[in-house]
């Protein structure tokens, strides 16, 4: 089983939407992980040890920021991820959830075509009637290369002997039945898989982007891929391959069932349940052979994306004025900080270069020639006791509104 946790790096003080046209320059920006999508990572951690297969990562931004984020994930609670993609390119830059959603589908569809060709050429060596030797070479190769699970192969014990190439070799199962095992995982990757990610990010809070991908994902796989938004905890049914969820939308709650494949968005609250002590030895013939810490970086012709669909000119959503979506704490500072009356574009004083400011926005500790400047043509003033019995009457408004 392919179990994709998925995650947004997001700057942690401010988030801003630009004007038209604008983007956040993540390349600039020092970046942590989405809050709301360490539950992902947690839930998909929970799937793995419950179910067997592997955690694959995957985020989209400048690789250079996204990589630190990606290496802290193999050493996360409990077991961490086993595999770590990236998709990065200029052209994806500016995307909104839509472009963002495409792009992700195309990411994950690249990942599990790169598991089925791997099957597809040992299926394609065992058709050939290849010595057995080289197909067990191949077959090791694919297997250090974390690209098939310990149910195809493995050489260590006890798991060795239940692997199919060592069934096969014991004469334990027939060529024909070695195939039609092969063939079946090959076609189970793309149905047998689940897909985490958190219920929003802090920097869009649109909450969009879980069920947009879900259909662009049914649209590339041509599958259906259901969708559960706001879940607050999950189990899994092996043999029935079920997947029943709980979650919670406002004072409502809902139980549903859900056959593979399954993309869920986990709500902050969720935690990971203990694991019942069942199918040991059949979670471990499903897991891979273990971390691959070199995370691998996708650009868009990697995953044969259209370009008209990509970035901010696939972007149909129309960006408003800036906003500031978490904002820092600015310290005030009785008769030298100053108060910007009125919107200020960039102006030289001398060598220097200020601006451009936004009306009502405070400067802390401004230089001399800029104060001068802008006090004296009534562009802003300093800051007084005025002002800060304005701001905390406005706070307190606020509250009482809210």
């Amino acid at each position: 089983m392919l179990i994709f946790a998925l995650y947004k790096a997001v700057p942690p003080d401010i988030a801003k939407v630009g004007t038209v046209g604008g983007i956040l320059k993540r390349e600039e920006a020092q970046l942590v992980i989405n809050p709301h999508d360490v539950q992902a990572i947690e839930a998909a951690d929970y799937m793995r040890r419950l179910a067997g297969g592997k955690v694959i990562s995957l985020s989209m931004g400048p690789h250079q920021r996204v990589i630190p984020i990606a290496n802290t994930l193999y050493d996360y609670e409990v077991w961490g991820v086993d595999e770590a993609y990236i998709l990065s390119d200029r052209r994806m830059a500016g995307a909104d959830t839509r472009a963002t959603a495409y792009t992700l589908s195309l990411g994950i569809k690249k990942i599990i075509e790169i598991h089925e060709e791997a099957v597809s050429k040992l299926i394609g060596a065992i058709e050939e009637n290849k010595d057995i030797g080289e197909v067990m070479k191949l077959a090791e190769e694919l297997y250090n290369k974390n690209l098939i699970p310990n149910k195809i192969y493995n050489d260590k014990p006890p798991l060795k002997r239940y692997s199919l190439l060592e069934r096969f070799v014991n004469r334990e199962i027939s060529r024909e039945d070695l195939l039609n095992k092969l063939r079946e995982h090959r076609e189970s990757l793309r149905k047998d898989l689940i897909l985490f990610l958190g219920m929003k990010a802090v920097d869009g809070e649109t909450g969009n982007t879980g069920p947009q991908l879900s259909q662009a994902l049914s649209e590339a796989l041509k599958i259906p891929v259901a969708h559960a938004t706001y879940v607050t905890n999950f189990s899994y049914d092996p043999d029935k391959k079920l997947v029943r969820v709980r979650r919670r939308i406002g004072r409502v709650i809902q139980e549903i069932e859900m056959d593979l494949p399954v993309l869920l968005t986990m709500r902050p609250e969720y935690e990971a349940p203990s694991i019942p002590l069942r199918r040991g030895r059949d979670v471990l013939l499903e897991n891979y052979k273990g971390k691959v810490r070199d995370i691998k970086i996708l650009n868009a012709d990697d995953i044969k994306a259209d370009l008209r669909a990509i970035g901010l000119v696939g972007s149909p959503t129309q960006v408003g004025p800036t906003i500031e979506v978490r904002k820092t704490i600015i310290k005030r500072i009785l008769g030298r900080s100053i108060r910007i009356l009125k919107d200020v574009e960039k102006i030289k004083i001398g060598d220097k270069e200020f601006g451009p400011y936004k009306k009502d926005e405070i400067i802390t500790d401004p230089d001399k020639d800029l104060v001068k400047e802008l006090v004296e043509k009534g562009f802003a003033k300093i800051y007084d006791y005025d002002d800060l019995a304005d701001e905390i009457i406005n706070i307190l408004s606020r509250r009482e509104r809210g």
